[in-house]
């Protein structure tokens, strides 16, 4: 607060140069002041001092607050406001401020006191347009008898020191964003005082030290570091002292005082030495590079690599100038020497700079880069990922470990590895140079599939000698059978035929078995897949399934009514829950429960019981049984082929590879739980369908009784036995039959006949194949139905979308009685 001590003579208005002058032109008669002459003595004081100085200062007085103000600060005022704004009224003057300033002067001229205010941000039209002006000033209060008569104001326009410092603190950001990316610990020691040292917050990281730590001696790093590097790295690093060497660079390990891990350390420095060639500071940079020297030794086919990156810190100098030029520098010498890609784009994914690794990397000038978004770099195979990863770095998010492709100057590709974040303006990247690492992999890849190709020739081996002892038993009771039936209709002799007949039929049937348990297994069985519902299915079989078990059994069927719908095979579906209901008999030889339970099943994610199956929604069928149980051993071959723990001639132990095969080929799970002397339990995984099984269920029992009345069936089989059973039978049921030994002589009957119901085609037809014979038929007849006949699951058949509406598949070996069953259904549906 102002106080005058003494009176001031009336001449108080003398000098204050051109702003003294307008002063005393001025007629404050008409003005509430009145007459200079009646001013009080505090206003003439303040307004002596005012006018006399050469810092800016004006003074506003009286309830009006009516302005004066000094050359000084009338040279921070534009036009609009100099010298109009002498004796105005505050408010009037400052109207557009008034809400910022307002509640300021209120407070000085109600008593309370002086303030001041730092760095405060005034907008200000000048010279026609509005400034953002930062200004520091205090408010001081003039006393006038016992209460404020007006307020003193001394100020000063700091704008411009306030947007230097501002710069200052977006360079020192940007620095700390990039060593942030490149996990980069920087480091300065003093070399003169006993080696005391300052590092940054990713330095303390990078050692395993605390935040906190404080500075550390030459000796404590030392002790940090691997025995085994100790000696010949702190060497190194003296000798580098003493020798006037200025840019020193070592990897050493060191074991973390934070968790004990041992780390590999990659070192850039540069030694700064006074005009005697002494050492006085070293500026370095530290990284991590363990996973790069782990992975290389791993492989022992990459080429070391580790990243030399200098980080030259230095104290800021006195003035703001100073110190924003010596932050440049530093951030200038990581940009340069770091061996990782570094670029700052904008929100569009425009390069605007790029450090001078790009050029070392993949050839192209900084010119040639700049300006552009990467595409015209990009592999045309990549499909753009880049740009996808840009959009997501637009939105705020983090890239990490993201891998594309970019063309060096001399046509080859590199693989890139980046990491990026975003601001509000810029995008912030880091790319490294992958290409060895993934050539790396390959290799790496090539001979593990090698070795899982010789385990694969290994299980083959195998397979062998148990089909081969297999089909060898089915095959001489077939021939055994023929040959006693043969002899005895050679001796005129009919007893027994239909025995021998009998026993051939049961031998080629149990072969028929064996073969599809083997494609089932393999996920080569040509399934049939419709609209199941399974509970149906499951009830339907309860009657076989009582015989089949046994009286010394208990069978329950938990079926609930909100089962979903499934499409898979319901013939074999059968035979899965037969087999599993057989297997569970033979575990519980004294007697037991057998349990068949279906339930909805929901997988939000992949777990360890259902690896193999997508998150979604299935059915599942469980069977559970409280038999004797199977050793974790056991087990864990119980889907493998030909295991099984029966006695000889018992079982193939095809029987659960058989359902694992179905199930996969099902797009389904089976897993298996069981412990010795509590049990097993199968759970099948169905997907859910949402189409009609029992609509399917009784289309195909009405199809089924239809009857022939001369409907046409073209039958075109390479192989005349075959053939000829098929027309035998056809014939025998009524239905006009033509026949084709090849898929060119089949296609000329479909043009030349006028009406053709039913088209019966193997699909391992020579030359053209039984799909490729369909596809030209349906050319001129689109509505043709179509029934494959299949001996295996060629690759042809098992692709998606071989069977078209309309066509259907049946499996050799077959009984008349069924391939009957499926002709009168395609007719009739």
């Amino acid at each position: 607060m102002l106080k005058i001590t003494r009176p001031i003579s009336a001449d108080f208005l003398a000098g204050g140069g051109e702003m003294g002058a307008l002063t005393r032109a001025y007629d404050w008669s008409a003005t509430p002041l009145g007459k200079p002459d009646s001013w009080p003595q505090s206003l003439r004081t303040a307004l002596r001092i005012v006018l006399n100085t050469n810092h800016p200062m004006f003074i506003w007085w009286g309830p009006e607050l009516i302005q004066f103000y000094n050359d000084a600060y009338r040279q921070t005022m534009g036009p609009e406001r100099h010298p109009s704004a002498l004796g105005q009224r505050g408010r009037e003057c400052w109207a557009e401020i008034w809400d910022v300033i307002g509640p300021q002067i209120e407070q000085v001229m109600s008593g309370g006191g002086a303030t001041w205010h730092e760095k405060q941000l005034i907008p200000v039209t000048r010279y026609g347009r509005l400034e953002q002006v930062y200004w520091t000033y205090g408010y001081s209060p003039i006393d006038e008898d016992d209460s404020v008569g007006g307020v003193l104001v001394v100020c000063s326009d700091v704008t411009r020191d306030y947007l230097a410092a501002a710069a200052l603190r977006e360079r020192e950001a940007e620095l700390a964003r990039v060593q942030q990316i490149g996990r980069i610990g920087g480091l300065e020691v003093d070399l003169t005082t006993g080696f005391r040292n300052r590092r940054s917050p990713e330095y303390l990281l990078i050692h395993g030290l605390p935040p906190d730590a404080a500075n550390e001696s030459h000796e404590d790093w030392v002790r940090r570091i691997h025995p085994d590097d100790r000696e010949t790295t702190e060497q190194k690093f003296r000798d580098a002292v003493a020798g006037g060497v200025r840019e020193y660079s070592v990897q050493y390990r060191i074991i973390r005082p934070s968790d004990g891990e041992t780390r590999w350390i990659s070192v850039k420095s540069t030694i700064e030495r006074d005009a005697q060639g002494r050492a006085i500071r070293l500026v370095g940079a530290h990284s991590d590079v363990t996973e790069q020297v782990e992975a290389d030794l791993a492989l022992r086919q990459s080429e070391e690599r580790f990243r030399r990156l200098a980080d030259q810190l230095a104290e800021l100098n006195a003035t703001l100038a100073q110190r924003v030029e010596e932050k440049t520098r530093e951030r200038d010498r990581i940009w340069n020497v770091s061996q990782d890609l570094l670029v700052v784009a904008d929100r569009s994914g425009i390069w605007r700079t790029v450090n001078p690794a790009w050029t070392r990397t993949l050839g192209w000038s900084e010119a040639e880069l700049l300006n552009r978004t990467s595409q015209w770099l990009e592999h045309p195979d990549d499909n753009g990922v880049t740009r996808a990863e840009v959009e997501k770095l637009g939105a705020r998010e983090t890239t990490v470990r993201f891998e594309s492709r970019f063309r060096h100057k001399d046509g080859s590709y590199r693989w890139l590895s980046w990491t990026g974040v975003a601001d509000r303006d810029h995008i912030y990247a880091v790319a490294r140079d992958v290409t060895a690492e993934r050539a790396a992999a390959e290799r790496l890849k090539a001979t593990e599939e090698a070795l899982l190709q010789s385990q694969k020739m290994e299980a083959v081996g195998q397979l062998t000698g148990g089909i081969a002892h297999d089909f060898n038993n089915l095959l001489t009771g077939i021939v055994g059978s023929l040959d006693l039936l043969q002899t005895r209709l050679n001796q005129g002799r009919t007893d027994n035929v239909a025995r021998y007949i009998n026993a051939a039929m049961t031998s080629a049937n149990r072969a028929a078995a064996l073969t599809h348990r083997l494609l089932a297994f393999a996920r080569r069985q040509p399934l049939i897949p419709k609209s199941v519902d399974a509970n149906q299915l499951v009830v339907s079989l309860e009657d076989l399934l009582r015989r089949t078990i046994g009286e010394t059994i208990d069978l329950a069927i938990v079926a609930p009514d909100d089962l979903w719908g499934t499409l898979c095979d319901p013939n074999q579906l059968e035979s899965a829950l037969l087999n599993l209901a057989i297997n569970a008999r033979d575990a519980m030889p004294d007697g037991g429960k057998l349990t068949i339970s279906t339930a909805n099943a929901r997988l939000d994610s992949v777990t360890a019981d259902t690896p193999a199956l997508s998150p979604g929604d299935y059915i599942c069928i469980t069977v559970t049984d409280t038999g004797v149980g199977m050793s974790v051993e056991v087990a864990a071959r119980a889907f493998d082929p030909f295991f099984t723990t029966k006695p000889i001639g018992q079982g193939t132990g095809l029987g659960l590879s058989m359902i694992y095969g179905f199930a996969r080929q099902s797009n389904g799970h089976v897993t298996l739980d069981s412990k010795i002397g509590r049990g097993t339990s199968v759970r099948l995984y169905l997907p859910r369908h949402h189409g009609d099984g029992a609509a399917a269920h009784a289309s195909a029992v009405r199809a089924a009784e239809h009857a022939a009345t001369g409907e046409t069936v073209l039958v075109v089989e390479d192989e005349p036995v075959v053939r000829g059973v098929i027309l035998e039978m056809l014939g025998e049921q009524g239905f006009r039959t033509l026949e084709a030994v090849d898929g060119p002589s089949g296609l000329q009957i479909l043009r030349d006949h006028e009406r053709i119901d039913l088209l019966v085609t193997d699909v391992g037809l020579p030359g053209m194949n039984g799909r490729q014979l369909a596809d030209q038929a349906r050319e001129t007849r689109p509505g043709l139905k179509i029934l494959f006949i299949t001996g295996y699951a060629e690759s042809v058949a098992m692709a998606d979308g071989f069977l078209q509406p309309g066509m259907e598949m049946i499996t050799k070996p077959f009984d008349l009685e069924h391939l009957s069953q499926r002709i009168r259904a395609m007719i009739s549906g």
